[in-house]
């Protein structure tokens, strides 16, 4: 590996634990103006605040809203997007590996959608870019979901670990994949792919505690990351919720324990509110 790569890598994966805790704030293309997330600079500031590895960001809000926080937490810079109501199955690239090194991104990250007719077109990209990548010494972080019109179930076991080892061949560093919806079956995802998987968050729970258990559940067969984000920056105490995930990744803690650490969260945060 070349040692650019190592350090930036060293960067968003925690030396600590040798995982990832990243949050993004990329959903604007994708979902449209979503609650929670119309006040970008509120909404990183609170991000901030909890101290995750990396935040996933689009160049634009990269150079607009994140200069005060330069150096508190990494950039991931989304290469890439897709919408679900205007191209639901095709990411376009959006940006390059030239603009995460001048932007100071510890990453590049860009999205995949396989399963469909429009998956040989972004499987080109994402082996262009993973030799960019490569070359400019920036890891590479991929979205590869089954969400191609010729897939039934994107949350079954099979087609997730298609997903993820068709990253793994092209060079990719940290793939993000969805829940399978039991640690078993995503045992099988894990043990297919050979780089670190990371889980996105979604619409797989309702609570602050189911977040957690499912957490708890995939970092028990080996998963190695997540990167969160709706249910994270809608929530009324952003920050407090990521340093309870922060508990989970980097020191292991139980549910029970991650709970504990966001309502002692909730305490500093009224302690400086008087």
């Amino acid at each position: 590996m070349f040692l650019g790569k190592e350090v930036r890598l060293n960067r968003i994966v925690n030396p600590k634990s040798g995982r990832m805790l990243a949050i993004t704030v990329d959903h604007p293309i994708t979902r449209g103006m979503m609650p929670g997330l119309v006040d970008i600079r509120s909404v990183m500031r609170k991000v901030v605040a909890g101290k995750p590895d990396g935040i996933t960001m689009h160049k634009g809000i990269a150079e607009k809203v994140f200069a005060p926080y330069a150096g508190q937490a990494s950039i991931i810079l989304k290469a890439s997007a897709y919408s679900v109501q205007y191209h639901p199955t095709y990411d376009t690239p959006v940006a390059d590996v030239e603009e995460a090194v001048r932007f100071g991104a510890d990453a590049i990250s860009v999205g995949c959608i396989v399963g469909g007719p429009d998956q040989a077109q972004q499987l080109t990209f994402l082996g262009k870019i993973s030799k960019e990548a490569a070359s400019a010494g920036m890891p590479l972080v991929a979205h590869i979901y089954p969400k191609g019109s010729l897939i039934k179930d994107q949350h079954d076991a099979e087609v997730l670990a298609y997903a993820v080892r068709a990253g793994a061949e092209l060079g990719v560093d940290i793939i993000k994949t969805m829940w399978s919806g039991s640690a078993e079956s995503f045992r099988s995802v894990v043990d297919a792919c050979p780089s670190i998987v990371a889980l996105a968050g979604g619409e797989m729970g309702e609570t602050l505690e189911d977040y957690l258990r499912m957490t708890r559940q995939a970092l028990d067969v080996g998963m190695r990351g997540v990167t969160y984000g709706r249910f994270v920056w809608s929530h009324p105490h952003t920050s407090a919720v990521i340093k309870s995930l922060s508990a989970l990744m980097h020191d292991d803690a139980s549910v029970e324990g991650a709970l504990k650490v966001y309502e002692r969260a909730l305490e500093e945060e009224k302690d400086l509110q008087k």
